[in-house]
């Protein structure tokens, strides 16, 4: 969920901001401010998340923002554009954090070898189609009210796999 989240902030975001009837030159802006949120809230968060002994409500919580990003998308993208970019900002910094549970959940480093490849493979496989099948909605509904929706209903299973990832143990 969170690569399909990221895939469709990369791929759409600034188009969203575009025919919300921002200038191109703000929508790059705000993607820009979205990705380079991710460096140091990425850094921070991976450092908090190896401190504590569960992850789970870091994981609910960034699920969170990205349910009120993308509702901030859906309900007027131009009314508080640059809030709707730090919360997309914020949530896209699960990749860290999936990182760093990946290697704290594992026992040995054979261990974290083989769940990092099971998850970020099965992962990767679940994401690939996204993005796009955001933009053929987006195609055959004519706007971005449905693709919006769907990405708002996609941080729930998110958020309960962050959870159920993020409890204290290990493999």
């Amino acid at each position: 969920m969170q690569s399909t989240s990221a895939y469709v902030i990369i791929g759409w975001l600034p188009q969203i901001y575009r025919d919300a009837g921002l200038s191109a030159e703000l929508a790059g802006v705000l993607f820009a401010t979205t990705s380079l949120l991710g460096v140091p809230l990425g850094l921070g968060l991976s450092a908090l998340a190896g401190r504590v002994r569960s992850q789970s409500g870091i994981a609910v919580g960034l699920g969170l923002f990205g349910i009120a990003g993308y509702s901030g998308l859906w309900a007027d993208p131009a009314a508080a554009p640059w809030l709707w970019a730090i919360l997309l900002g914020i949530v896209n910094t699960a990749f860290p954090l999936v990182l760093t549970m990946i290697a704290l959940r594992g026992r040995t480093p054979s261990t974290v070898v083989r769940l990092s490849a099971f998850a970020q493979g099965v992962g990767y496989l679940i994401a690939i189609p996204g993005s796009i099948l955001i933009g053929a909605l987006h195609d055959a509904t004519d706007g971005w009210k449905a693709p919006l929706a769907i990405m708002i209903g996609l941080m729930v299973p998110q958020i309960i796999a962050g959870f159920f990832a993020g409890r204290d143990r290990q493999i």
